[in-house]
């Protein structure tokens, strides 16, 4: 299999009563992955829209329910070789009136695959 860089956004917006604003999270994801498009797809978005879930309920106490959530890809792009890393980077975006505000958030790396949890049986 060829590696293909894959590129991804993940979004949702809401009106936060108590600053009288719209505030929007987006995170973008990067990782080559050398599997079918479907396949790498289907987990990246996956693995990006739980841990979108997690980060925002962390920052602003507020769970966001996964239809509200908007997944989208950019063309796959050949990359040089495959990475177990998905690199991440994140902003937060605050729009009151007509002007919006964007706040850059720490840039983060996660695994691609879950790590498994194996039982270890005697010593």
């Amino acid at each position: 299999m060829r590696a293909r860089t894959y590129r991804m956004t993940v979004s949702s917006t809401w009106y936060d009563e108590r600053r009288k604003a719209a505030l929007e999270h987006e995170m973008h994801f990067k990782v080559a992955r050398g599997a079918d498009i479907r396949k790498v797809r289907k987990n990246l978005a996956k693995r990006g829209v739980d841990y979108f879930q997690r980060v925002v309920h962390r920052q602003s106490r507020r769970w966001i329910p996964k239809r509200k959530i908007k997944v989208r890809f950019e063309r796959e792009r050949p990359a040089i070789k495959t990475e177990r890393r998905i690199g991440i980077e994140a902003r937060s975006m605050e729009f009151r009136g007509r002007q919006w505000k964007a706040y850059p958030l720490p840039s983060r790396v996660i695994q691609y695959g879950k790590k498994k949890y194996r039982r270890r049986i005697g010593r």
